[in-house]
């Protein structure tokens, strides 16, 4: 598997994996092209208080099977966030899925980041990459769900070097999790 940034000429097949890890939602197809071309996703970068989004892909035998996001929160250089972290079936259970966390894990740790954290829903779907996440050290906590929400979110995250992360329930002024919406039932209603 390589592990390469984003480019222009991988968009379309970028956002055909997105879309096929996270069917229920679309804000991945803007915060991919915000990581291309940020000054035309400024409104969105602007809307979900990001300094910036940044995307890598996973490709094996030539084609794209996996991405892996981070989100930077403005005024919070020290903390990153991975998002629409996933590969695509076919090539799950081989070990590509720890080996991308790890090289976001590197790539953040080497960056200078002292945190990394991640949001994801318990669900039967996501229980393998939770004990992923908490083998790599990840702790959680749970996240208040949103009106209409009948799931439980989890926020984990990740201390490099020894750091234990302040709890993100315990951060003043926070934004909302990037990515998170209220369920379409509910936004339709409102």
């Amino acid at each position: 598997m390589k592990i390469e940034p984003l480019q222009p000429s991988a968009l379309a097949e970028a956002r055909r994996v997105a879309a096929e890890l996270f069917p229920w939602e679309n804000e991945h197809q803007t915060a991919l092209e915000a990581a291309l071309f940020p000054e035309a996703q400024a409104g969105f970068l602007c809307a979900r208080r990001l300094e910036r989004t940044r995307f890598w892909t996973a490709t094996f035998d030539g084609r794209v099977v996996g991405l892996a996001g981070l989100y930077e929160y403005c005024g919070m250089p020290s903390e990153t966030w991975l998002s629409w972290y996933g590969l695509l079936p076919v090539v799950r259970g081989r070990g590509h899925g720890a080996r991308l966390l790890d090289w976001i894990i590197r790539f953040t740790r080497e960056e200078g980041r002292a945190v990394l954290r991640l949001w994801t829903t318990v669900e039967d779907e996501y229980q393998q990459a939770i004990r992923l996440y908490e083998r790599r050290g990840f702790t959680a906590e749970e996240y208040p769900a949103l009106p209409g929400e009948t799931w439980r979110t989890l926020v984990m995250s990740l201390g490099h070097n020894g750091v234990t992360p302040i709890p993100w329930l315990s951060i003043a002024g926070r934004p909302e999790l990037a990515g998170r919406m209220p369920p379409p039932a509910v936004a339709r209603v409102a």
